[in-house]
């Protein structure tokens, strides 16, 4: 599974080069000290902090710590910070920290917030897109 969490990894990282942001993949990221993301991007005016996620079906659960870490990282070092989603036969899905439903002990996205999520291009800042809620 690490391995084909990987692949989707670089394809992630290799849409944001062409899109004109470098990026690049922390190793290591939830096996070190610090916390650190899975992805960090940035274009000299906008910089991101991706924690990746790859399931076959919602919901997503996903550990408190995680999002904590991802939040301080991401604070410190100046970024926005975003849960990074790719369901199967899917584009990749964005979300913000305050997007997610907190459950007792975790965090989640169902499909109630699924269409919440952004794609690449307004997370990058190309395009933002107008949302009836």
């Amino acid at each position: 599974m690490k391995k084909k969490g990987t692949k989707f990894e670089r394809d992630l990282i290799h849409k944001l080069w062409e899109n004109g942001f470098a990026a690049i993949r922390t190793p290591g990221s939830g096996t070190v000290a610090y916390p650190v993301p899975d992805i960090i991007a940035g274009n000299g005016k906008k910089y991101i902090a991706i924690e990746v996620k790859m399931r076959s079906k919602l919901p997503l659960y996903i550990e408190e710590q995680q999002i904590k870490d991802l939040a301080m990282f991401s604070s410190l070092f100046g970024a926005e910070c975003f849960i990074g989603l790719k369901l199967p036969r899917e584009d990749w899905r964005f979300f913000r920290i305050d997007q997610l439903k907190k459950t007792k002990s975790k965090y989640k996205i169902d499909a109630d917030i699924y269409h919440l999520g952004i794609d690449i291009y307004e997370l990058i800042g190309r395009f933002r897109q107008v949302r009836l809620e």
